[in-house]
């Protein structure tokens, strides 16, 4: 029966549709949809014809909602397809309120309803973006950009995933249900990700650059093993690499290197990195990959952060992984500097790293307290969820307006928060 796939619980509106469902199959059966009656139902007291007439007029309309159900020349297969469309009808905020009873989380874009209470903590912006117009007028114009000038303005993949989240007649979708665009890319989202992202192809691009937002965190393996080597908690960023930092500047100092030229040396690591951060981004990280082992390679490296990219355990880099880096730039340092000064220069860079990636995972779950940050935040969501093409810089813009990888509207979006600031 087809009660007995509907998620529990259920809410009224929920059994109110199956109990229909039933109802119209049992039709089906016996009547065509132009046979229907829809005789008044006795009620208590005096008869009320307007109020009949009206009750009417709405199973009518759910009757006509089902014509695929009652036809009786339907096969099988398009009963239970319409069906399951119906199951799917979309909510008014009013009768989420009546029907499920669900407040305090409700957003309403262009018409539609959408529960965003697991969504919250996700969302790129911070929650209290999204908790100042819950169960308020529609904010489709806002997302749209179009609320004031120069706001900003949502991208495609961003309204696309936000129907992760659209409030309908059957239980909420889960990590597994963006699963209607992946299966486009036969990508099973419930099995380990990083042996199948090879077979893509052509395809790759398109599919790691629409990202997916989830409460959950994707398998990339089937061993435990290595499934933990790819899982990071930020914090352990400083706490395995600030005590090689001060390695490096102890070494530098036995090596000869003068108290006074630690810091400068230090400084001069820090500019480096800042120029190894926006090459490795653009070049390796952002390549073209189109055979398997390519495919697969640019999966580990940074494809999965711009496939989910509010994956917690996974915006900060493995030590293992970066050890590979850091031991190269060490040699490389110890190529173009004398020893001492290698040591300490290396240092340097390896502490920009540290903040770097901190301010990397502070970006898309921090809370922007200053301008800056909040300019910041926005510039690197703009890369993730607009132009993927452009905003290399993290910790900086200094090298994408060196380079010629600045989003087209930095400009106008620094000249709009100007103008703003000055008026108040």
């Amino acid at each position: 029966m087809f009660c007995e796939r509907v998620h529990k619980p259920r809410s009224k509106y929920r059994c109110r549709v199956t109990e229909s469902i039933v109802a119209a199959r049992m039709l089906r059966m016996t009547l065509p949809l132009q046979q229907v009656a829809l005789a008044p139902s006795p009620m208590p007291g005096h008869f009320d014809a307007d109020a009949n007439a009206r009750a009417n007029a709405k199973q009518l309309m759910f009757m006509k909602n089902i014509q695929g159900v009652l036809d009786s020349n339907a096969p099988e297969s398009v009963v239970d397809a319409n069906l399951e469309k119906l199951q799917a009808k979309e909510l008014s905020m009013k009768e989420v309120h009546d029907d499920d009873g669900r407040k305090g989380s409700l957003l309403t874009v262009n018409g539609k309803v959408y529960d965003v209470a697991s969504f919250l903590d996700l969302h790129p912006g911070g929650p209290d973006l999204i908790a100042a117009h819950l169960n308020g007028k529609d904010v489709g114009r806002i997302m749209e950009g179009l609320d004031e000038p120069g706001a900003h303005a949502h991208s495609k993949a961003a309204l696309k995933m936000l129907e992760q989240f659209l409030v309908k007649g059957k239980s909420e979708k889960s990590f597994e249900e963006p699963r209607d665009s992946e299966e486009k890319f036969q990508i099973d989202l419930t099995k380990p990700l990083v042996p199948q992202v090879g077979y893509l192809g052509k395809d790759y691009d398109e599919w790691v650059h629409t990202p997916i937002i989830t409460t959950e965190s994707p398998r990339f393996f089937s061993s435990d093993f290595m499934e933990n080597l790819t899982r990071t908690n930020w914090w352990m960023i400083p706490l395995v690499w600030g005590p090689v930092v001060l390695w490096c500047e102890m070494r530098a100092v036995k090596f000869g290197l003068p108290l006074d030229m630690v810091l400068p040396c230090m400084l001069i690591g820090c500019v480096l990195w800042t120029i190894a951060e926006y090459l490795i981004h653009r070049f390796l990280f952002h390549m073209k990959a189109e055979s398997y082992w390519t495919a697969t390679a640019h999966y580990l490296l940074h494809g999965f952060h711009h496939k989910h990219p509010m994956d917690s355990m996974r915006l900060v880099f493995p030590p293992a992984f970066t050890f590979f880096f850091s031991y190269a730039l060490w040699w490389l340092m110890k190529a173009l500097f004398r020893n001492g000064v290698s040591q300490s220069v290396s240092g340097g860079g390896l502490l920009a790293y540290i903040v770097y990636d901190l301010t990397h995972y502070f970006l898309h779950y921090g809370n922007a307290f200053t301008n800056r940050l909040r300019s910041m935040k926005r510039y690197h969501l703009n890369h993730h969820f607009k132009v993927q093409t452009d905003g290399f810089g993290i910790t900086s813009e200094v090298w994408d307006w060196v380079f010629g990888t600045l989003p087209a509207n930095y400009g106008s979006d620094i000249h709009t928060k100007v103008t703003k600031q000055r008026k108040e």
